[in-house]
């Protein structure tokens, strides 16, 4: 089967992380997301290779390809917002951003293998790259408030709030680094809401978009 990469880009609570794993394993692929690429963003992970045996990373191509690209010293991907740091010594030293460094393992891991890669702006990463598929996830508020319930225990309006605020960061670090609007759907192939499709019916369908592709 010829390689393809499908990129998830998801609102919060929508449950496009669930999506990408429910898919990577009906297609037998790994699934990458924001989570794993935040510990091979980590300067003391890389050094000391402590995510190498990770369950979450062992056994797929991430740590090789990260380890390949790593320069140290990386920013902390608390600050990966900030384009470029700087430390101030007698050689000036310029630190490469997060973005830059996770768009790399990103365009190595799509050309290694077929894989599922959710958030870190994956879509525009690869948007040359003609065997991807670009999904976005989303669903209506009162559908994500329900999920966002199950693992945040405040008040109504606190919790429609903070929803907002994760998805407004979302937002403003896609344009950040790409100058394009996170949710326009221009920007992707498939726009799915789980409200109306639920989880499985949203795998089902980028299964069927993937086979039209590959077949074409």
């Amino acid at each position: 089967m010829e390689k393809f990469v499908i990129t998830i880009a998801r609102e919060y609570c929508s449950g496009g992380q669930k999506i990408g794993t429910r898919l990577a394993e009906e297609l037998g692929v790994n699934c990458y997301n924001s989570e794993m690429f935040r510990l091979v963003s980590k300067n003391e992970n890389m050094k000391d290779d402590a995510v190498a045996h990770d369950d979450r990373i062992k056994d797929t191509s991430l740590f090789d390809v990260a380890k390949a690209i790593y320069t140290d010293p990386l920013p902390s991907p608390e600050v990966d917002d900030v384009l470029t740091t700087k430390i101030a010594d007698d050689d000036m030293v310029y630190i490469r951003n997060i973005y830059d460094y996770q768009s790399e393992i990103i365009t190595e891991l799509a050309h290694r293998e077929s894989c599922i890669i959710v958030g870190r702006c994956a879509n525009y990463i690869l948007k040359d790259n003609p065997n991807a598929i670009n999904v976005f996830v989303h669903a209506p508020i009162g559908f994500k408030m329900k999920r966002a319930a199950s693992r945040h225990y405040m008040p109504e309006n606190e919790l429609r709030n903070y929803l907002a605020k994760v998805d407004e960061r979302k937002a403003d670090y896609y344009f950040k680094y790409t100058g394009c609007e996170w949710t326009d759907i221009k920007n992707y192939d498939l726009s799915l809401d789980t409200s109306k499709l639920g989880i499985s019916g949203c795998v089902d369908m980028i299964k069927k978009f993937l086979e039209i592709k590959l077949n074409k």
